[in-house]
């Protein structure tokens, strides 16, 4: 009975009517001011309606005060499920935001970071109009499961971050057809947004970075004199790393291992036929190959490196210094090769 009344007088109780819950905080910069946005749950009696709140303010930190004095409720982060930057704050850097979701101990490491194009508040008036309030952070987890999105979220972004000799990324959403759309990758160099990448290269990125069981990449390859495009799925890959550090300039090969799966291809390619089929994945290992070369090199050309290819050298040195790296990352020779074996031809 003691043990009972001690646990009830620790415990913190909400009514769940009497807080207003956000689950998706948008940030935008404009006229040098943080303009904030924030999707929050209205519980009524009958029905439960989604409501956008808007404020400005000159500094982070009094965004939550400032929804505060608009709503008649007090405002709780503990449904906190994602934020999102638009593309100007995200290319003013991002540092100072991770810092305050870091110390807030209500906010859980899952948390889904993304970038918007081009302005959060433009994909939350889509969310509210759409009406499904978890809306960024479910199709971030669906893109992982199912398509090509890498595993991300606030912990993988800080591992990235605060990591010597990686850079990170995150889900980028744009507005089509009056509907949101996860479309790709934001890179960032440090702290801030350099680059967007398509799915094509987020499948690339993604089959480098961790064994994934998902994705797709379209494919063009020639077979017996013949073009045939479609549309290569990963059923399960994963990637290995030779890291050469006994050159002034390191180097790095990557090998691309690839059981997938091809369906919808034209009629006269005969996949059943042993000698076709070896002939269909020697072309689409050299097809990975060349995508997969030509993507590493648009990396390094950028500056960025959300492979982690300077953490892999870090791994691998003694006198290991992360200002030199930057500087030869563009140069080093890192070379890809791929093998792809198809277990499902859909015959």
């Amino acid at each position: 009975m003691l043990l009972i009344v001690i646990l009830a007088g620790c415990s913190s109780t909400r009514i769940v009517s009497e807080v207003q819950l956000i689950h998706s905080l948008g940030l935008d910069l404009e006229d040098q001011k943080i303009k904030g946005a924030a999707i929050t749950h209205i519980y009524g009696k009958e029905k439960t309606q989604i409501e956008l709140l808007e404020t400005k303010s000159s500094n982070l930190f009094t965004i939550l005060p400032d929804f505060n004095a608009i709503t008649p409720s007090q405002v709780e982060l503990g449904q906190l499920r994602s934020v999102i930057v638009g593309r100007k704050y995200a290319e003013n850097g991002v540092e100072t935001l991770v810092h305050t979701l870091c110390r807030d101990p209500a906010i859980g490491f899952r948390l889904q970071l993304a970038v918007a194009e081009p302005k959060a508040m433009t994909i939350l008036k889509g969310i509210r109009h759409m009406q499904i309030p978890f809306f960024i952070s479910d199709s971030v987890a669906q893109n992982i499961k199912t398509l090509n999105l890498p595993k991300t979220n606030l912990h993988i972004f800080l591992f990235n971050f605060y990591g010597e000799g990686r850079d990170p990324y995150l889900p980028y959403f744009v507005m089509h057809n009056d509907r949101v759309k996860l479309d790709g990758l934001a890179l960032f160099r440090d702290d801030k947004f350099v680059h967007r990448i398509h799915s094509k290269e987020s499948f690339l990125l993604k089959i480098m970075v961790e064994k994934a069981k998902s994705g797709q990449i379209p494919f063009e390859v020639t077979i017996n004199n013949r073009k045939e495009s479609g549309l290569l799925k990963n059923l399960h890959s994963h990637a290995a790393f030779d890291v050469n550090t006994t050159e002034p300039v390191p180097s790095i090969m990557v090998k691309l291992t690839v059981n997938g799966q091809i369906k919808d291809y034209s009629k006269w390619l005969q996949l059943s036929n042993p000698q076709v089929l070896h002939q269909m994945e020697k072309e689409l290992s050299a097809y990975l190959q060349k995508e997969a070369t030509s993507f590493v090199k648009h990396l390094q050309k950028l500056e960025v490196d959300p492979v982690g290819f300077g953490d892999l050298v870090r791994s691998r040195s003694v006198s290991w210094n992360y200002s030199h790296f930057k500087k030869i990352y563009p140069q080093m020779k890192i070379a890809v090769t791929a093998s792809i074996k198809l277990e499902q031809t859909g015959e």
